[in-house]
């Protein structure tokens, strides 16, 4: 990853912009995702009662393994265990698709896509309720603030996420269900420990394919239908990378008051 982008640095250097990196920014954007849900659910597991956690995330369960199930149909991988409603179990079990780490991707990845699907749809019958409108740049600038400019766009985010929920995530019954929603769904995309080796390299492999294929003078953003498209889809990314860090941001400051409770009440018991 070190390598790839200092050979992106090479190409693009300082502080140019060019629309090819949308690509680059949406892979990067999957594996925030990946990464910061998978944290969610372990924190909520490590620190909160199981079995409340899984019951709470059913809805969001049931779809992340129905969209397993549906890619496993689809890749005519064999499906040895489906348990979809019952909390206990450790969810599809499948048996090696025919074409390895190929469609091992395809698999692991349409848990995302498919809770994704599952919040459009829900924001859609509830008539959109919440509007968060920040959102991270669609482009990569290659440069050494890389790393700062994303740092306090994710600070942005959560606080206008905040600000969001507080002033209308409360206030009506379609409000309160979509953010109930939007934690379900999003949080259920956490992928199996297994499963991150191949959504991880797939999206970093894809996104730089696309990328290079647009430098090579094969565009795909000449399409008006692609580009709309793309604009659509970062929205819903950026939505679901902004739900996940005010999620992650709050689990952290509950835990970290909770343990320093802990810490002085235990210190002074001593």
């Amino acid at each position: 990853m070190i390598l790839l982008f200092f050979i992106l640095y090479k190409l693009y250097p300082r502080h140019t912009r060019s629309p090819e990196t949308v690509y680059l920014a949406f892979a990067f954007g999957f594996i925030v995702i990946v990464f910061t849900s998978f944290g969610i659910e372990k924190l909520w597991s490590k620190y909160l009662n199981v079995k409340i956690v899984k019951s709470f995330l059913l809805p969001g369960t049931v779809i992340h393994k129905l969209s397993h199930a549906l890619l496993c149909l689809a890749t005519g991988t064999t499906i040895k265990e489906l348990n979809i409603f019952k909390i206990e179990d450790s969810g599809i079990q499948y048996d090696r698709p025919k074409i390895p780490y190929f469609f091992d991707f395809f698999i692991s990845t349409s848990s995302i896509f498919g809770c994704a699907s599952a919040l459009i749809i829900t924001s859609i019958i509830l008539n959109n309720p919440i509007q968060v409108n920040e959102s991270l740049p669609n482009e990569m600038v290659f440069s050494m603030k890389l790393v700062f400019d994303y740092a306090k766009n994710f600070l942005d985010m959560i606080w206008l996420t905040l600000e969001a929920f507080w002033k209308s995530g409360f206030h009506s019954i379609s409000s309160i269900l979509f953010t109930i929603a939007s934690i379900i769904f999003t949080v259920s995309m956490a992928p199996h420990t297994r499963e991150i080796k191949y959504i991880v390299l797939g999206f970093i492999i894809l996104g730089t394919a696309l990328f290079f294929l647009e430098i090579s003078g094969i565009s795909l953003l000449d399409y008006k239908w692609w580009d709309q498209a793309l604009q659509n889809s970062w929205r819903i990314v950026t939505y679901i990378i902004s739900m996940l860090l005010t999620i992650l941001f709050i689990t952290s400051v509950i835990i970290g008051f909770i343990k320093g409770i802990k810490l002085t009440f235990g210190h002074k018991s001593g």
